[in-house]
């Protein structure tokens, strides 16, 4: 009965977790969509458009993802232990998403389309 509640139990923080890694990813789309259009916008011209990102936020932003993938790979490894599929497999998505969220972000940081700001 307890390993049937538990499971419940990792099936709900898994799906959490993954929620928590889909609504972090929503700014770093807003970002990319805006460098988009800044180079669609002024492509050809000698002062072509830029965004701007924070280093300050980055490093807070990737934090909070590496908090996220950190908890999900706990979960993961619960999942595995209790041989809880769906959490295990949730999880997995949501430690894919932080992960490429975060490399999203610094390689947008780094491309040409950025200009950091304090």
């Amino acid at each position: 009965m307890q390993s049937s509640n538990f499971r419940k139990a990792l099936n709900i923080a898994s799906l959490a977790t993954l929620v928590a890694a889909l609504m972090l990813s929503a700014p770093i789309a807003e970002r990319f969509i805006a460098a988009i259009w800044q180079w669609h916008k002024f492509a050809g011209y000698s002062n072509d458009g830029h965004i701007s990102l924070s280093l300050k936020t980055g490093l807070l932003f990737s934090g909070l993802l590496a908090v996220t993938f950190g908890f999900a790979l706990w979960i993961n490894r619960l999942a595995k232990h209790c041989v809880a599929r769906r959490a295990r497999n949730w999880s997995f998505l949501a430690m894919y998403v932080a992960a490429t969220v975060v490399v999203a972000y610094w390689l947008l940081g780094v491309s040409g389309l950025n200009v950091w700001r304090a």
